[in-house]
């Protein structure tokens, strides 16, 4: 029996509802377990409390049975990741917090509001979008340039000085470096080179197999990341190549939780085995509950505080803004810890304007998955949508406001790229 008899009688099963349903089950369990064993056993001090009201428990599980069945089973179009990638990555951790810790329930709801939104306003017809010819060489020659002078510019400004790939140290390291490489208008375009560029150009090559340069490219992240000791630059080139290995042969948005799952059950599992606390420390509290507790806390501060109505952004010359110190410092210190405490767009939008904030967010990302899903099916395969957005994407769903998403962290600039990339060729799923 081939490799491919093999695979075409697993596929069906992957991208069955019930395997998609189960997968999701099976990663609830793994993180509430990880939650309970982990989380709230070392850092209760800090907020990762266990305090069990059975009903909100249930309530939770009602809930979130409602998002998986309701949540797209398989990638038809680009958006579909996008949500079912939310949907496990922020809203899963949310619940199982929520269930666990006896959070508000008003908050929830908010919270739940902003994602219904979304799940509705990016259902519609295909906008009718003109395709540029030689879009993709000027990408292509874009994204090089601008990695090239990225890389220059960090060299000579002595940022090799602070290279370090250590994963233990980087805080150390970061604290040093940040003001030296996000000196203004590089900043912007350190963070474009990293999450946008960079992943651009191993998606082409990956694209086109010459798999050579995108080993060359991923070096280049490696380089990136031991001069800034940003963690995540590390891992976006590894969750490019992931979408591209995977979905140029699936359809299944299952392995989504299947991934998510085992990630947090090896780190879990590192931790009862050997007493390792860094694996996850890194993967389960910091990738997957402190925004859930930071979404509470930023509704928690918001309800008897200011809002902020955009003040801190571009309505500055129009409004005061109305605190000391920007939004994710003004948590940080109200946390008692003194950092940056930065968080999902959802919980940014009430902080600017209350539900109305978390609506009109909702509204706006809903349009943005419909214009993405527009922009990818023309001569685009579909796996290359998905990877062109889902680095800066997944700033937004986790650590960023929205109008800080589409400049800083590039999604404004991944959406003109897919626009570039479209041809007149007729849509293809794989590649």
């Amino acid at each position: 029996m081939t490799v491919r008899h093999i695979s075409s009688r697993i596929q069906p099963v992957l991208e069955s509802t019930k395997w998609f349903i189960i997968s999701a089950f099976f990663f609830r369990v793994v993180l509430e377990i990880s939650y309970r064993g982990f989380v709230t056993v070392n850092f209760e001090y800090a907020g990762f409390i266990l305090s069990i009201d059975y009903l909100k428990y249930l309530e939770s599980w009602l809930i979130w049975i409602c998002l998986v069945i309701a949540s797209p089973k398989v990638l038809l179009k680009a958006s579909d990741y996008l949500m079912a990638y939310l949907l496990f990555s922020f809203f899963t951790p949310l619940l199982v917090y929520y269930g666990l810790s006896n959070e508000d329930r008003e908050h929830l709801y908010i919270l739940l509001l902003g994602f219904l939104v979304i799940y509705f306003f990016r259902i519609g017809r295909p906008l009718k979008i003109p395709i540029i010819n030689h879009g993709r060489v000027v990408v292509y020659s874009i994204s090089a340039w601008s990695s090239l002078a990225v890389t220059g510019w960090l060299i000579m400004i002595g940022g090799l000085s602070y290279f370090n790939l250590d994963l233990s140290r980087v805080y150390e390291f970061r604290s040093d470096v940040g003001e030296l490489i996000s000196q203004w208008p590089m900043g912007y375009l350190n963070m474009w080179a990293t999450k946008v560029f960079g992943p651009i150009l191993l998606i082409g090559a990956l694209w086109k197999k010459k798999y050579w340069i995108a080993a060359i490219i991923y070096i280049l992240h490696i380089v990136w990341f031991g001069i800034s000791s940003h963690k995540a630059i590390l891992f976006y080139p590894l969750l490019v190549i992931f979408v591209w290995w995977f979905f140029r042969s699936s359809k299944a948005l299952a392995i989504i939780s299947v991934g998510m799952a085992c990630a947090v059950l090896f780190s879990f599992l590192i931790y009862m085995i050997f007493d390792y606390k860094f694996l996850a420390c890194l993967v389960v509290r910091r990738e997957f509950f402190v925004q859930s507790f930071l979404a509470f806390k930023y509704y928690e501060f918001f309800s008897s505080h200011e809002h902020i109505y955009w003040s801190s952004s571009f309505a500055s010359p129009f409004i005061d803004y109305p605190y000391e110190s920007e939004p994710a410092k003004l948590i940080g210190a109200y946390l008692g810890t003194g950092g940056h405490a930065n968080n999902s767009f959802l919980a940014t939008g009430f902080m600017h304007a209350g539900i109305l904030g978390v609506m009109f967010y909702g509204f706006l990302v809903g349009l943005l998955f419909r214009l993405i899903d527009s922009l990818s099916n023309k001569g685009i395969p579909l796996w290359v949508a998905v990877a062109s957005v889902i680095v800066p994407f997944q700033s937004l769903f986790k650590s960023a406001d929205l109008t800080t998403a589409l400049l800083s962290h590039g999604i404004g600039v991944s959406i003109v790229i897919l626009f570039l990339f479209r041809s007149q060729e007729k849509h293809v799923h794989s590649g």
